[in-house]
């Protein structure tokens, strides 16, 4: 997997995130108490994903779970980030 397909995973991840936060809650941050709902939601799916990236796409014999952890958690962090991130930034330049 080079790069680029790293930083479309990322993209997905994050896109996830602020789709939930956008279209479900508008205005309002969502519960803390959701965010780590969906959050555990997400590295399940994504430590499905990631496995199955492992077995199919690099085609190893083995389960590499470092490989299948480590990425889960970034992609579940990033997942968060775009989840939780105030984004009510009004550009208002200081006179």
């Amino acid at each position: 997997m080079n790069f680029f397909t790293w930083l479309i995973l990322g993209l997905v991840a994050y896109a996830s995130g602020f789709s939930i936060r956008h279209f479900h809650y508008k205005d309002n941050p969502p519960p803390a108490a959701k965010c780590l709902h969906f959050s555990l939601i997400f590295f399940v799916a994504s430590t499905i994903v990631f496995a199955l990236l492992n077995v199919y796409v690099m085609h190893k014999a083995q389960l590499d779970m470092l490989f299948v952890l480590v990425s889960s958690l970034v992609a579940t962090g990033i997942f968060y980030y775009g989840l939780s991130a105030n984004s009510n930034n009004n550009m208002q330049v200081p006179d």
